[in-house]
């Protein structure tokens, strides 16, 4: 029970970091970045140091003269810095000839920093990185030219970054038509089929009933083929996805008395699965949720080269058993869609119980343990 527990631990533990490492990488609006940088400057400089918000290149003036405009003034509000102003900057720049919205060396901005009497020069860009932009903020120290602080985010293209960039709603459409990064959009549906086996844990089926006293451990490999569809329609990031799972040669071997046999059937399982995960160039998911078993075979007693078979006891005349299961499944971009590898523990609230002909039962073993198998899934 103590693994058990342990185990659903880290899934979770799991799901949280995964959604952790999401949060940081959501692109955020211009202006909530320019508070950001602003909140780190006074957070990584000394109370009162004289600094000049020097320069910030962008691919429009419009847009370097609102970054700099809106840093400066919340930094002159806010009080806790001395900020050289923007006029003063005015007469650095004709001196040496210098663009605001152009690129500029450390070496020169450093320069400017000392004319104007400045402790501290903070400077910035924003570029196009793929299908995104990167907005960063950087402040040097101008006597020694090291790097204070190193402020770094990508940005959400809404309507006021277009305006400041120029770019029409006609050309804004064109852009989301081109780039359509899979971790950020909603996909409708997900295809999947896996192959592989199961049965080789340490937790593995568990021997119960008429089977306890005796030397049996579960048989192996057992195979197991799944056809699966899902959804990633909550957002990004979160979906449920259904399966279908056969398992051949699910059972136990024993050997009790000097005899040696298995017993040995195969079943459908259908989980319903709540899946956590992104795809790109690679893919990863963490997923977890009830399953109900069903059998689709009798039970194969072989001993001593004889074979016979039983009836399963059923729930509601279907259901063999049910539990839940978790895991994780990764892969690679291969063609249309990725190749992952699936890992898995499926853990069975109830134990397989066979009926005879004048109704005795006997219970055998619960199924218990990790599946690993190859497949190949595509993101709709």
């Amino acid at each position: 029970m103590k693994k058990n527990i342990w185990f659903w631990c880290v899934f979770f533990l799991g799901i949280g970091v995964l959604e952790s490492m999401a949060a940081q990488e959501k692109p955020i609006t211009l202006d909530k970045a320019i508070q950001s940088a602003q909140a780190n400057i006074e957070g990584s400089l000394v109370p009162g140091t004289k600094m000049v918000v020097l320069n910030f290149t962008a691919p429009t003036a419009q847009l370097s003269d609102y970054v700099i405009d809106r840093l400066s003034a919340g930094l002159v509000n806010n009080k806790k810095m001395i900020v050289v102003e923007r006029k003063d900057i005015g007469l650095i720049d004709q001196e040496m000839a210098y663009q605001l919205s152009g690129e500029v060396s450390d070496e020169s901005a450093q320069a400017i920093g000392r004319k104007l009497g400045a402790q501290s020069i903070a400077s910035g860009k924003l570029e196009a990185i793929g299908d995104q932009y990167q907005f960063s903020i950087k402040t040097i120290q101008v006597e020694s030219a090291t790097i204070e602080l190193f402020y770094q985010t990508p940005i959400k293209q809404d309507k006021k970054l277009n305006t400041l960039l120029n770019i029409t709603q006609q050309q804004a459409a064109r852009q989301n038509a081109q780039y359509q990064p899979t971790i950020q959009r909603k996909t409708k549906l997900l295809l999947g089929v896996r192959g592989g086996i199961g049965g080789i844990a340490t937790w593995g089926n568990q021997a119960q009933g008429d089977l306890s006293g005796t030397d049996a451990s579960p048989l192996f490999p057992e195979q197991v083929y799944s056809v699966y569809f899902g959804t990633n329609n909550l957002n990004s990031l979160t979906g449920f996805q259904v399966e279908g799972n056969f398992s051949l040669n699910t059972g136990m071997e024993f050997d009790n008395k000097g005899k040696t046999g298995e017993f040995s059937y195969t079943a459908l399982d259908i989980p319903v699965l709540f899946r956590l995960g992104f795809a790109d160039t690679g893919m990863f998911s963490l997923f977890g949720g009830p399953y109900v078993s069903f059998p689709l075979s009798k039970m194969q007693y072989k001993v001593e080269g004889k074979t016979t078979e039983y009836e399963i006891k059923t729930l509601l005349n279907v259901i063999g058993t049910y539990g839940v299961l978790g895991g994780l499944s990764m892969g690679f971009k291969l063609g249309p869609g990725y190749l992952a590898l699936d890992g898995r523990y499926t853990y069975d609230f109830n134990s397989i119980t066979l009926v005879s002909e004048d109704d005795k039962e006997s219970t055998l073993f619960s199924r218990r343990g990790f599946k690993v198998s190859l497949g190949y899934e595509l993101w709709l």
